[in-house]
């Protein structure tokens, strides 16, 4: 198992909140993993959260090019139910400003999230807001 915590995972627990960190270039990734999968409510089994990697692509492709011994794997918050733990998700994401972050010194984003519950997304394009 990869995933580096300051207490032993609770499997009583729904799922978790995770960060991933390239140590190279310092980009992170920030998503959920619940350590159950459960069919028709009725039927668990355990999830492939030990060896699990995230979901990103880009991030994906950054392991296999480096190697999984060049990111950090963290657990950073456990939590009892799938409402608390999609809520968390998106707190740590929003909360860090997953996507507009950049590295610092660069225009590079600072995070392999492209967006937040499926709604929120990296923008395509610079916007010059003259509103404000």
């Amino acid at each position: 198992m990869h995933w580096v915590s300051d207490k032993e995972p609770d499997l009583t627990q729904f799922g978790f909140v995770y960060i991933i960190t390239n140590l190279k270039n310092k980009k992170s990734y920030i998503g959920c993993k619940q350590y159950f999968n459960y069919r028709k409510k009725k039927k668990k089994s355990e999830s492939n959260w030990k060896s699990y990697m995230g979901s990103s692509k880009p991030l994906l492709e950054d392991i296999k090019k480096i190697g999984k011994k060049n990111f950090q794997f963290e657990i950073i918050g456990e939590f009892k139910n799938k409402r608390s733990l999609r809520y968390y998700e998106c707190y740590y994401q929003m909360k860090l400003h997953v996507l507009t972050a950049t590295l610092e010194g660069t225009d590079e984003p600072a995070y392999y999230n492209n967006y937040i519950g499926g709604k929120f997304y990296r923008p395509v394009e610079e916007h010059h807001d003259s509103f404000f």
